[in-house]
């Protein structure tokens, strides 16, 4: 380290690493016994494929779920960037990798207790290599570089037990909790039953076989309501939270000690400008400028417009015997947005382009209503069934109250009737004139 200056001569060192394969990187750091936590893996890797996740061409692809979810990118833990890997076939820029991961040891070194003969080490690799960049596939990489990567106590998946709250959940389906459950050897059920939801209320408030045996005799609905009073939502039905509670009990997370990231993050990274995704309609509107077809995007812009009001939309077609006053319209649009080139070649590729414009139009509700009539989202299904566990819990309770007040008038009137009974045998047998309990005789 005392041969730096500066971080800045760090980081460019590390730049010149990057030529070392990573075989000899994985013994070096089996000899210095560096061994670095999974959630410095999950950073390196968010950040190595950061610009290719926004990328445009890609980004384009995403469906609206998908760059709803993406807004807790900074948050993600290894399985969504490994999904969107595979699923995208991003390329994985090894070279870009290991510059980020130099520079986090060097920023670390004193924390992961190296010395300056792992830097000399370092150098001396980097001679004997030429320029040749290695590349290799993420799943490959991996693969070799597992063994010096270790999970921290109370961390899942790179992300701390804690910070799976709703905001992050949010950028998770159903579907990726119940992979994530399988990635490490857990079968994530949608549903419970009850014994499993005791032992996991015994697991959370570590209670004794007497305390368990107790809550046995209670009713599933009593027993949520147990956990609610005690601080801890929980319902057999599992939403996210719940799959997140599941995995942590599967795993015996509960009441173990968490490992505090003291790592410096201090390197230079690329801008993150492009992951703007709060709002989508800001970054389409570029986008569209840079498209070859220059009349997309005036189309795009009517039928976003349109769509709510599909009935408007056969209005515009006896328009076609005014297309030249339609065509000055659009140019005086168009210009204060693209390059006077792009209005020229308009005229060209409009009256061809009109008939698919309306093909697309109509056949866009249809492909809509379809998607409404088929499968609800995961979204829509998690608030359905919340709607519906607290409309049978209010049932219940209303149930109970009714139940309770019904038993209270029955024995009323029971005690009533059996009193008038007996006062009327006692006054008319056993003391003809007299009342029981010496009551007094008003007639």
């Amino acid at each position: 380290m005392s041969k730096f200056k500066s971080k800045e001569e760090y980081f460019s060192f590390s730049k010149r690493l990057v030529v070392i394969p990573t075989e000899d990187i994985k013994k070096l750091f089996l000899k210095y016994k560096v061994k670095l936590p999974l959630f410095i893996h999950a950073f390196l890797l968010r950040e190595t494929i950061r610009p290719q996740v926004f990328e445009d061409k890609i980004y384009n692809t995403y469906t609206d779920e998908l760059k709803y979810r993406l807004r807790g990118y900074d948050n993600f833990s290894l399985y969504p960037l490994e999904k969107l890997i595979e699923k995208y076939n991003l390329d994985f820029e090894l070279s870009r990798y290991k510059e980020l991961l130099f520079n986090i040891i060097f920023v670390n070194m004193d924390k992961l207790s190296l010395k300056n003969s792992f830097i000399n080490e370092l150098e001396q690799l980097q001679h004997n290599y030429t320029v040749d960049l290695e590349v290799m596939k993420y799943s490959e990489f991996y693969e070799l570089t597992k063994d010096f990567f270790y999970e921290a106590k109370g961390y899942l998946d790179g992300v701390k037990i804690t910070d799976w709250n709703e905001e992050l959940l949010s950028s998770y389906t159903l579907g990726d909790l119940k992979a994530l459950g399988k990635k490490y050897g857990i079968t994530v059920p949608r549903r419970i039953n009850k014994s499993k939801l005791i032992e996991i209320l015994t697991a959370k408030f570590q209670l004794t076989e007497d305390e368990s045996e107790l809550l046995s005799k209670k009713s599933v609905l009593d027993l949520e309501i147990y956990a609610k009073e005690k601080g801890f939502k929980i319902s057999i039905d599992l939403k996210k939270k719940d799959m997140i509670e599941f995995i942590q009990f599967a795993l015996d997370m509960y009441h173990k000690p968490v490992e505090e990231d003291n790592f410096s993050y201090d390197i230079p990274l690329e801008s993150r400008e492009e992951e703007v995704v709060g709002d989508i309609e800001t970054e389409e509107m570029p986008k569209e400028e840079k498209e070859p077809e220059k009349v997309i995007p005036v189309e795009e812009e009517v039928e976003d417009v349109v769509e709510p009001y599909v009935e408007e939309e056969p209005e515009e077609e006896p328009q076609e015997e005014i297309k030249e006053e339609v065509k000055e319209e659009i140019k005086e649009e168009v210009k204060e947005e693209a390059p006077q080139k792009e209005v020229e070649e308009e005229p060209i590729s409009l009256p061809e382009e009109k008939p698919e414009e309306k093909a697309i139009v109509k056949e866009k509700p249809q492909e809509e209503i379809l998607k409404d009539e088929s499968i609800l989202s995961e979204e829509e299904k998690e608030l359905l069934d919340e709607k519906i566990n607290q409309i049978i819990k209010k049932f219940y309770k209303k149930r109970r109250r009714r139940r309770i007040i019904w038993f209270i008038v029955i024995v009323f009137i029971l005690a009533l009737v059996g009193f008038v009974g007996y006062s009327y045998y006692y006054y008319t047998v056993l003391n003809p004139g007299n009342l029981p309990f010496n009551l007094p005789v008003f007639w």
